[in-house]
């Protein structure tokens, strides 16, 4: 399911990159979330329902760099809890955490015209979830997964809080949705807490 996963939002985002802009813009505009239209009530035309768009918009991203951080942390550390949950188990919790770091992102800015795209908070889910089931194992890096993914979550948390102290939430025209990646990774936490592990990781 993992690897499923990062081939549907490869392909996806092949598909996007070979739109003329204004159909790319069309497409994002109808599958993206966007905080004003989600909290009222507006229905882009030939769209799906609005509150679909938390998860339709986990499979549009907006750059190269976007789509291949996010698949590289998936496919790290996703085949680990896909064999902890089971593949379907892990679709809805991947699912689940990428509605709660858009549902945050969406608290903290509802009336912002800003389309949110992208797995991030889905994958930040994931990242909270390894984190509490096995945070000894080693990262891809070689390096303990709570020392790499710590430091990543205090990053978040740093430059989220800190946009929202200084009144900056996101920058306008491709800033980076942080409370969308505080959201999912608390959702992958806790989520992820009140079910402990009964397998452990497989190394070489």
């Amino acid at each position: 399911m993992t690897y499923g996963i990062v081939a549907l939002n490869a392909i996806v985002f092949a598909y996007e990159a070979l739109l003329p802009d204004e159909a790319r813009a069309a497409m994002i505009s109808r599958f993206a979330t966007i905080p004003f239209d989600l909290t009222n009530g507006v229905r882009v035309t030939d769209g799906p329902p609005t509150v679909a768009t938390l998860v339709t918009a986990q499979f549009l991203h907006a750059s190269v760099p976007h789509i291949a951080f996010n698949m590289l942390f998936l496919a790290a550390f996703g085949p680990a809890l896909e064999y902890a949950k089971g593949p379907f188990g892990f679709l809805a919790f991947y699912l689940f955490c990428g509605v709660a770091g858009a549902v945050a992102q969406v608290s903290i800015d509802p009336g912002s015209h800003v389309p949110e795209i992208g797995a991030s908070g889905a994958i930040a889910g994931v990242l909270g979830a390894y984190i509490v089931r096995f945070p000894h194992a080693p990262s891809f890096l070689r390096i303990p997964a709570f020392v790499v993914i710590g430091l990543w979550a205090a990053v978040q948390f740093v430059h989220g809080f800190g946009s929202l102290a200084a009144n900056v939430l996101s920058e306008r025209g491709g800033g980076t949705a942080y409370f969308a990646h505080i959201g999912g990774f608390l959702a992958g936490v806790f989520g992820s807490a009140f079910r402990p592990a009964t397998a452990s990781v497989r190394h070489d």
